[in-house]
């Protein structure tokens, strides 16, 4: 399951590096943990070696297929088993005491759980947790090496804090980075797309300033050709509402039928491309099929920004074509061209063309979605598909 957000992803790798540093521990402390498995009560051992190295292998598996929650669920569990540990490790330890130059297994690695904390906890757990295992690892050792002599225990405690808080540290930078990288997007993208929300609304007031033209335009001819008449006052009472609804700013919220639609998204289009070759349907559309205003934009709008991609990218001599098909309760639009073509996979975050101006918009309309298919030497597709929400209509 790959992360959508840098922090995401970041986190992801992090559990990644903690579970090979918690096998490479497992690995090098087998013999350590063996020498001093008689040094317990028998159920220590089993249970510990368990309940620590368990959660952190699977954080390996955990950060290919879980959910970024259930991989902090593990890792709290683990850091839980880990303080557990330390703290029963005097009770359950027998003798005999352990050499001045021996360490407690259990005391050997807080840096490596400390770090994965980073994971899931704020930056004031982190190193609340560091303090409190770094020092009670070395508390264990001193308790454990009492008949052998000591070096002394706080400069033992200062060390250990300083030396897991540089690696503690760095981690919960590099993951606080993503977090910004996160806020920083975000932030664009609304900007970006509010751009291209007051972009689309200018064009929309230009068709319909253009549709108004056209009604008073046709109005006036119809007066000066066959006077006063029924119909001319029905044709003067429309055009005198529409300019009414233009001069005080209100946006035309009515939904509107298949030629009505196929005439905004031709508009978009071609001033886009005035070459592009447009195929549209709607022999499959019921007789009283109507599209809200809000998909008719977010539709024009989007497959605008998908041609305009195209003119951009696919190279001089693509040819394009937008087929657009109007169902009983559904429309679907594709954006195709035989250009250079590109991995998706590959575009970067910070690339706001495809998240916002078109997978973006169409998410955010309800019915709405948009799919992108393209491979490197075989041309682009954009799809775009709204279909009625459920009690819409």
């Amino acid at each position: 399951m790959q992360g959508s957000s840098a922090e995401e992803r970041l986190s992801r790798y992090l559990a990644r590096f903690a579970s090979a540093g918690a096998l490479a521990y497992l690995v090098l402390l087998t013999p350590q943990i063996a020498s001093q498995f008689g040094r317990l009560q028998p159920w220590y051992t089993p249970l510990f070696a368990f309940a620590i190295f368990g959660p952190a292998l699977c954080l390996s598996f955990a950060s290919f297929r879980w959910s970024l929650q259930r991989i902090r669920a593990l890792v709290t569990v683990m850091a839980g088993a880990y303080v557990a540990g330390q703290v029963l490790w005097i009770p359950a330890f027998e003798g005999p005491s352990l050499g001045l130059t021996e360490s407690a297994w259990i005391a050997v690695f807080p840096g490596l759980i400390s770090v994965t904390t980073a994971i899931a906890w704020s930056n004031r757990a982190i190193f609340a947790y560091l303090v409190f295992v770094a020092s009670f690892g070395q508390v264990v050792n001193y308790y454990s090496r009492i008949d052998h002599g000591n070096v002394p225990l706080f400069s033992d405690i200062v060390f250990g804090i300083m030396f897991c808080g540089l690696f503690t540290v760095t981690v919960t930078l590099v993951v606080r980075t993503g977090r910004i990288l996160d806020t920083t997007r975000l932030a664009a993208e609304t900007q970006a797309a509010t751009a291209a929300a007051s972009a689309a609304r200018s064009v929309e007031r230009e068709r319909f300033d253009a549709l108004i033209h056209d009604d008073v335009m046709s109005t006036l001819l119809s007066a000066s050709r066959s006077g006063n008449s029924s119909a001319l006052t029905a044709q003067s009472a429309a055009a005198l509402a529409r300019l009414d609804r233009l001069r005080s700013g209100i946006a035309s919220t009515e939904p509107v039928g298949p030629d009505s639609f196929l005439a905004f998204l031709r508009s978009a289009l071609t001033e886009v491309d005035d070459h592009i070759v447009i195929d549209a349907d709607t022999a499959d559309a019921s007789g009283d099929f109507t599209l809200p205003m809000d998909a008719v934009r977010a539709l024009s709008a989007s497959a605008a920004e998908a041609l305009r991609n195209s003119v951009r990218h696919a190279g001089e001599n693509a040819e394009r074509l937008a087929r657009v098909r109007v169902g009983a309760d559904s429309v679907r639009i594709d954006i195709r061209d035989d250009g250079c073509g590109f991995d998706p996979g590959s575009v970067a975050p910070h690339r706001l063309g495809l998240a916002v101006s078109i997978t973006g918009r169409m998410r955010q309309l309800p019915g709405g979605s948009a799919d992108v298919a393209s491979e490197a030497g075989r041309g682009t597709t954009v799809t775009l598909t709204y279909r009625h929400p459920v009690g819409a209509r």
